[in-house]
Protein backbone atom coordinates (compact mmCIF):
# COMPACT_ATOMS: atom_id res chain seq x y z
CA UNK A 1 0.00 0.00 0.00
CA UNK A 2 2.92 2.20 0.77
CA UNK A 3 4.28 1.52 -2.52
CA UNK A 4 0.82 2.59 -4.25
CA UNK A 5 0.59 5.77 -2.47
CA UNK A 6 3.81 6.74 -3.68
CA UNK A 7 3.15 6.43 -7.00
CA UNK A 8 -0.09 8.06 -6.19
CA UNK A 9 1.89 10.75 -5.47
CA UNK A 10 4.30 11.26 -8.01
CA UNK A 11 1.99 10.40 -10.94
CA UNK A 12 0.18 13.25 -9.96
CA UNK A 13 3.23 15.39 -10.21
CA UNK A 14 4.16 14.10 -13.82
CA UNK A 15 0.94 13.64 -14.92
CA UNK A 16 1.10 17.62 -14.68
CA UNK A 17 4.11 18.03 -16.40
CA UNK A 18 3.00 14.90 -18.86
CA UNK A 19 -0.33 16.98 -20.51
CA UNK A 20 2.06 19.89 -21.36
CA UNK A 21 4.02 17.63 -23.51
CA UNK A 22 1.70 15.47 -24.87
CA UNK A 23 -1.61 16.87 -24.12
CA UNK A 24 -4.75 14.88 -24.56
CA UNK A 25 -5.67 12.14 -26.68
CA UNK A 26 -8.26 11.79 -28.75
CA UNK A 27 -10.89 9.22 -28.85
CA UNK A 28 -10.55 6.35 -31.70
CA UNK A 29 -12.97 6.27 -34.33
CA UNK A 30 -13.41 2.89 -33.78
CA UNK A 31 -13.28 0.12 -30.48
CA UNK A 32 -12.61 -3.66 -30.77
CA UNK A 33 -14.38 -5.14 -27.28
CA UNK A 34 -13.73 -8.55 -25.98
CA UNK A 35 -13.92 -9.86 -22.62
CA UNK A 36 -11.82 -12.07 -19.97
CA UNK A 37 -13.62 -15.91 -19.41
CA UNK A 38 -12.79 -18.09 -16.71
CA UNK A 39 -14.60 -20.99 -16.58
CA UNK A 40 -13.91 -21.38 -12.81
CA UNK A 41 -15.27 -18.11 -11.90
CA UNK A 42 -18.42 -19.00 -13.62
CA UNK A 43 -18.46 -21.94 -11.49
CA UNK A 44 -17.93 -19.58 -8.14
CA UNK A 45 -21.07 -17.61 -8.84
CA UNK A 46 -22.92 -20.73 -9.05
CA UNK A 47 -23.07 -20.78 -13.13
CA UNK A 48 -23.17 -23.68 -15.57
CA UNK A 49 -19.94 -22.16 -17.17
CA UNK A 50 -20.46 -23.52 -20.98
CA UNK A 51 -23.99 -22.30 -20.75
CA UNK A 52 -22.35 -19.10 -19.38
CA UNK A 53 -19.83 -19.10 -22.33
CA UNK A 54 -22.18 -19.96 -25.20
CA UNK A 55 -24.56 -17.17 -24.01
CA UNK A 56 -21.74 -14.90 -24.25
CA UNK A 57 -21.16 -16.12 -27.70
CA UNK A 58 -24.69 -16.51 -29.33
CA UNK A 59 -26.66 -13.80 -27.29
CA UNK A 60 -24.38 -11.06 -26.58
CA UNK A 61 -21.87 -12.15 -30.05
CA UNK A 62 -18.15 -11.51 -28.59
CA UNK A 63 -16.12 -12.60 -30.82
CA UNK A 64 -12.74 -11.90 -28.89
CA UNK A 65 -11.67 -13.30 -25.75
CA UNK A 66 -9.14 -13.70 -23.23
CA UNK A 67 -8.92 -17.09 -21.30
CA UNK A 68 -6.25 -18.35 -18.90
CA UNK A 69 -5.25 -21.77 -19.14
CA UNK A 70 -5.14 -22.35 -15.04
CA UNK A 71 -2.25 -25.26 -14.55
CA UNK A 72 -3.60 -26.24 -11.27
CA UNK A 73 -6.48 -28.09 -13.66
CA UNK A 74 -4.25 -28.54 -16.25
CA UNK A 75 -1.55 -30.93 -14.88
CA UNK A 76 -3.08 -32.49 -12.02
CA UNK A 77 -0.17 -35.10 -12.06
CA UNK A 78 3.09 -34.29 -13.29
CA UNK A 79 3.28 -34.97 -17.12
CA UNK A 80 0.08 -35.11 -17.81
CA UNK A 81 -1.99 -32.86 -19.26
CA UNK A 82 -5.97 -32.11 -19.59
CA UNK A 83 -6.62 -29.64 -22.25
CA UNK A 84 -10.26 -30.61 -23.12
CA UNK A 85 -12.25 -27.64 -20.63
CA UNK A 86 -9.67 -25.22 -23.33
CA UNK A 87 -10.09 -27.26 -25.84
CA UNK A 88 -13.91 -27.10 -25.83
CA UNK A 89 -13.76 -23.31 -25.69
CA UNK A 90 -11.70 -22.86 -28.84
CA UNK A 91 -13.68 -24.91 -30.66
CA UNK A 92 -16.62 -23.24 -30.22
CA UNK A 93 -14.73 -20.00 -30.55
CA UNK A 94 -13.36 -20.67 -33.96
CA UNK A 95 -16.74 -22.05 -35.42
CA UNK A 96 -17.64 -18.11 -34.69
CA UNK A 97 -14.63 -16.99 -35.98
CA UNK A 98 -13.58 -15.91 -33.31
CA UNK A 99 -9.91 -15.05 -31.83
CA UNK A 100 -8.55 -15.54 -28.10
CA UNK A 101 -5.54 -14.26 -26.30
CA UNK A 102 -4.72 -17.20 -24.23
CA UNK A 103 -2.94 -16.80 -21.08
CA UNK A 104 -1.02 -19.14 -19.28
CA UNK A 105 1.66 -19.44 -16.44
CA UNK A 106 1.48 -19.67 -12.89
CA UNK A 107 0.13 -16.21 -12.10
CA UNK A 108 -3.10 -15.90 -14.15
CA UNK A 109 -6.48 -13.38 -13.99
CA UNK A 110 -8.91 -14.24 -11.14
CA UNK A 111 -8.08 -14.99 -7.47
CA UNK A 112 -5.81 -16.14 -5.96
CA UNK A 113 -3.91 -15.15 -9.03
CA UNK A 114 -1.43 -18.04 -8.64
CA UNK A 115 -2.80 -21.59 -9.11
CA UNK A 116 -0.18 -24.40 -9.08
CA UNK A 117 -0.91 -28.13 -8.94
CA UNK A 118 -0.41 -29.71 -5.49
CA UNK A 119 2.90 -31.71 -6.55
CA UNK A 120 4.62 -28.28 -7.59
CA UNK A 121 3.72 -26.19 -4.84
CA UNK A 122 6.22 -28.33 -2.86
CA UNK A 123 9.03 -28.20 -5.51
CA UNK A 124 12.30 -25.85 -4.77
CA UNK A 125 11.68 -22.25 -6.55
CA UNK A 126 14.45 -23.51 -9.43
CA UNK A 127 12.63 -26.74 -10.02
CA UNK A 128 8.97 -25.19 -10.18
CA UNK A 129 10.20 -22.64 -12.52
CA UNK A 130 11.09 -25.53 -15.02
CA UNK A 131 8.20 -27.26 -14.71
CA UNK A 132 6.55 -24.23 -15.13
CA UNK A 133 8.62 -24.04 -18.50
CA UNK A 134 7.40 -27.26 -19.21
CA UNK A 135 3.69 -26.42 -19.16
CA UNK A 136 4.44 -23.10 -21.23
CA UNK A 137 5.93 -25.36 -23.57
CA UNK A 138 3.08 -27.90 -23.80
CA UNK A 139 0.32 -25.60 -24.37
CA UNK A 140 1.85 -23.74 -26.80
CA UNK A 141 3.01 -26.64 -28.72
CA UNK A 142 -0.63 -28.23 -28.24
CA UNK A 143 -2.63 -24.97 -29.96
CA UNK A 144 -0.03 -23.42 -32.15
CA UNK A 145 -1.83 -24.84 -34.95
CA UNK A 146 -4.81 -22.89 -34.44
CA UNK A 147 -5.30 -19.86 -36.05
CA UNK A 148 -8.29 -18.77 -33.72
CA UNK A 149 -5.20 -18.18 -30.88
CA UNK A 150 -4.16 -14.55 -31.85
CA UNK A 151 -2.29 -13.92 -28.92
CA UNK A 152 0.05 -15.84 -26.20
CA UNK A 153 -0.14 -14.03 -23.30
CA UNK A 154 2.52 -14.97 -20.40
CA UNK A 155 1.83 -14.85 -16.96
CA UNK A 156 -0.62 -12.09 -15.36
CA UNK A 157 0.84 -8.92 -14.08
CA UNK A 158 3.52 -11.15 -12.73
CA UNK A 159 5.40 -8.45 -11.35
CA UNK A 160 2.54 -6.26 -9.25
CA UNK A 161 3.06 -8.16 -5.77
CA UNK A 162 -0.49 -9.24 -5.61
CA UNK A 163 -2.18 -12.80 -4.93
CA UNK A 164 -1.20 -16.09 -2.67
CA UNK A 165 2.20 -16.81 -4.58
CA UNK A 166 5.37 -18.31 -3.78
CA UNK A 167 8.54 -16.20 -4.04
CA UNK A 168 9.01 -15.24 -8.00
CA UNK A 169 11.99 -14.43 -9.98
CA UNK A 170 11.66 -10.78 -12.08
CA UNK A 171 14.49 -12.98 -14.61
CA UNK A 172 12.08 -15.51 -14.99
CA UNK A 173 9.51 -13.60 -16.78
CA UNK A 174 11.78 -12.66 -19.38
CA UNK A 175 12.94 -16.75 -19.76
CA UNK A 176 9.01 -17.39 -20.19
CA UNK A 177 8.28 -14.83 -23.01
CA UNK A 178 11.72 -16.41 -25.12
CA UNK A 179 10.36 -19.83 -24.48
CA UNK A 180 7.15 -19.15 -26.07
CA UNK A 181 8.50 -16.95 -29.16
CA UNK A 182 11.17 -19.57 -29.67
CA UNK A 183 8.30 -22.14 -30.07
CA UNK A 184 6.10 -20.03 -32.54
CA UNK A 185 5.84 -16.85 -34.48
CA UNK A 186 2.78 -14.94 -32.78
CA UNK A 187 2.79 -12.09 -30.04
CA UNK A 188 3.58 -12.46 -26.48
CA UNK A 189 1.65 -10.35 -24.36
CA UNK A 190 2.78 -9.41 -20.68
CA UNK A 191 0.54 -7.42 -18.93
CA UNK A 192 0.94 -4.82 -15.85
CA UNK A 193 -1.14 -3.34 -13.33
CA UNK A 194 -2.83 0.52 -14.66
CA UNK A 195 -1.43 2.52 -12.09
CA UNK A 196 1.29 1.12 -9.57
CA UNK A 197 3.60 0.75 -12.34
CA UNK A 198 5.90 2.84 -15.14
CA UNK A 199 5.15 0.03 -17.32
CA UNK A 200 9.07 -0.44 -18.73
CA UNK A 201 9.75 -3.74 -17.05
CA UNK A 202 7.15 -5.55 -18.28
CA UNK A 203 7.17 -3.60 -21.69
CA UNK A 204 10.81 -4.55 -22.51
CA UNK A 205 10.21 -8.10 -22.61
CA UNK A 206 6.69 -7.83 -24.81
CA UNK A 207 5.53 -7.65 -28.09
CA UNK A 208 1.96 -6.53 -26.73
CA UNK A 209 1.50 -4.39 -23.30
CA UNK A 210 -1.57 -5.42 -21.63
CA UNK A 211 -2.53 -3.35 -18.30
CA UNK A 212 -5.91 -3.34 -16.26
CA UNK A 213 -7.88 0.12 -15.62
CA UNK A 214 -9.71 -0.05 -12.36
CA UNK A 215 -11.66 2.69 -10.85
CA UNK A 216 -11.97 1.47 -7.50
CA UNK A 217 -12.07 -1.31 -5.14
CA UNK A 218 -12.23 -2.12 -1.15
CA UNK A 219 -9.17 -2.01 0.32
CA UNK A 220 -9.18 -3.60 4.41
CA UNK A 221 -6.98 -0.39 5.49
CA UNK A 222 -8.40 2.13 3.99
CA UNK A 223 -12.06 0.89 3.25
CA UNK A 224 -13.13 1.84 -0.22
CA UNK A 225 -11.02 3.60 -2.42
CA UNK A 226 -11.77 5.57 -5.85
CA UNK A 227 -8.79 6.84 -8.22
CA UNK A 228 -8.86 9.91 -9.06
CA UNK A 229 -6.80 9.61 -12.51
CA UNK A 230 -8.15 11.21 -15.49
CA UNK A 231 -8.75 8.94 -18.34
CA UNK A 232 -6.10 10.61 -19.99
CA UNK A 233 -3.91 9.18 -17.04
CA UNK A 234 -2.95 5.85 -18.90
CA UNK A 235 -2.25 7.05 -22.18
CA UNK A 236 0.30 9.42 -21.02
CA UNK A 237 1.99 6.30 -19.52
CA UNK A 238 1.87 5.05 -22.95
CA UNK A 239 3.66 7.92 -24.35
CA UNK A 240 6.26 7.83 -21.59
CA UNK A 241 6.16 3.69 -22.65
CA UNK A 242 6.83 4.71 -26.24
CA UNK A 243 10.00 6.88 -25.45
CA UNK A 244 12.14 3.59 -24.63
CA UNK A 245 10.12 1.18 -26.85
CA UNK A 246 8.59 3.09 -30.03
CA UNK A 247 6.81 -0.05 -31.63
CA UNK A 248 5.36 -1.66 -28.30
CA UNK A 249 1.32 -1.96 -28.96
CA UNK A 250 -0.81 -1.29 -25.95
CA UNK A 251 -4.09 -2.18 -25.06
CA UNK A 252 -6.45 -2.15 -22.23
CA UNK A 253 -6.56 -5.87 -21.07
CA UNK A 254 -8.65 -5.66 -17.71
CA UNK A 255 -11.72 -2.93 -18.12
CA UNK A 256 -13.24 -3.21 -14.64
CA UNK A 257 -17.34 -3.98 -14.99
CA UNK A 258 -17.72 -5.72 -12.00
CA UNK A 259 -18.14 -5.00 -8.22
CA UNK A 260 -14.73 -5.41 -6.16
CA UNK A 261 -15.62 -7.49 -4.25
CA UNK A 262 -18.45 -9.22 -5.72
CA UNK A 263 -20.87 -9.93 -2.55
CA UNK A 264 -23.53 -12.56 -3.62
CA UNK A 265 -26.66 -10.30 -3.47
CA UNK A 266 -27.47 -8.22 -6.03
CA UNK A 267 -28.06 -4.77 -3.21
CA UNK A 268 -24.54 -5.00 -2.06
CA UNK A 269 -22.95 -5.48 -5.95
CA UNK A 270 -24.65 -2.23 -6.93
CA UNK A 271 -23.27 -0.03 -4.36
CA UNK A 272 -19.96 -0.57 -6.56
CA UNK A 273 -21.16 -1.53 -10.14
CA UNK A 274 -24.56 -0.90 -11.43
CA UNK A 275 -26.33 0.01 -14.85
CA UNK A 276 -25.25 3.60 -14.45
CA UNK A 277 -21.48 2.63 -13.08
CA UNK A 278 -21.51 0.37 -16.16
CA UNK A 279 -22.22 2.91 -18.85
CA UNK A 280 -19.71 5.46 -16.91
CA UNK A 281 -16.94 2.92 -17.19
CA UNK A 282 -17.38 2.37 -21.01
CA UNK A 283 -18.00 5.78 -21.32
CA UNK A 284 -14.58 6.27 -19.28
CA UNK A 285 -12.74 3.63 -21.44
CA UNK A 286 -13.64 5.42 -24.72
CA UNK A 287 -12.01 8.42 -23.57
CA UNK A 288 -8.29 7.11 -22.40
CA UNK A 289 -7.35 7.18 -26.68
CA UNK A 290 -7.32 3.48 -26.73
CA UNK A 291 -9.41 1.00 -29.24
CA UNK A 292 -9.12 -2.32 -27.90
CA UNK A 293 -10.60 -3.26 -24.55
CA UNK A 294 -11.26 -6.43 -22.92
CA UNK A 295 -13.53 -5.80 -20.07
CA UNK A 296 -13.54 -7.60 -16.62
CA UNK A 297 -16.99 -9.04 -15.22
CA UNK A 298 -18.78 -11.34 -17.81
CA UNK A 299 -19.46 -13.85 -15.87
CA UNK A 300 -20.98 -11.52 -13.60
CA UNK A 301 -23.10 -9.95 -16.12
CA UNK A 302 -24.69 -13.76 -16.54
CA UNK A 303 -25.56 -13.94 -12.90
CA UNK A 304 -27.23 -10.50 -12.46
CA UNK A 305 -29.40 -11.76 -15.67
CA UNK A 306 -29.46 -15.73 -14.21
CA UNK A 307 -30.10 -15.31 -10.97
CA UNK A 308 -31.36 -11.73 -10.09
CA UNK A 309 -33.62 -11.52 -12.69
CA UNK A 310 -32.39 -8.03 -13.71
CA UNK A 311 -30.60 -8.39 -17.05
CA UNK A 312 -30.02 -4.56 -18.01
CA UNK A 313 -26.25 -4.57 -17.43
CA UNK A 314 -26.59 -7.81 -19.44
CA UNK A 315 -28.45 -6.04 -22.52
CA UNK A 316 -26.30 -3.19 -22.58
CA UNK A 317 -23.24 -5.34 -23.14
CA UNK A 318 -25.21 -6.41 -26.00
CA UNK A 319 -25.22 -2.80 -27.41
CA UNK A 320 -21.83 -2.62 -27.04
CA UNK A 321 -21.11 -6.47 -28.62
CA UNK A 322 -23.60 -5.81 -31.39
CA UNK A 323 -24.14 -1.88 -31.96
CA UNK A 324 -26.62 -0.84 -34.56
CA UNK A 325 -26.36 1.93 -36.69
Amino acid sequence: MRRFFLFLLVGTGLLGAAFFFWGRPEQAEEHSWGVTFSHSQAESLGLDWQETYLALLDDLGVRHFRIPVYWDELEKERGSFDFSSWDWQLRELEERNGKVILAMGLKLPRWPECRMPSWAAELPQQERERAVLDMLSAVTLHYRDLEVVETWQVENEYLIPFGECPERRKEFLREEAELVRSLDGRPVMLTDGGIASFWLESGRYADILGFSVYRFREDETFGFLRYPFPPATFWLKAQFLHLFYPDKKVVVTELQAEPWPITGTLEGDYETMNPAQFREHIAYAKQTGFDEFYLWGAEWWYWTKEKTDDPRIWNYAKEIFQPTE
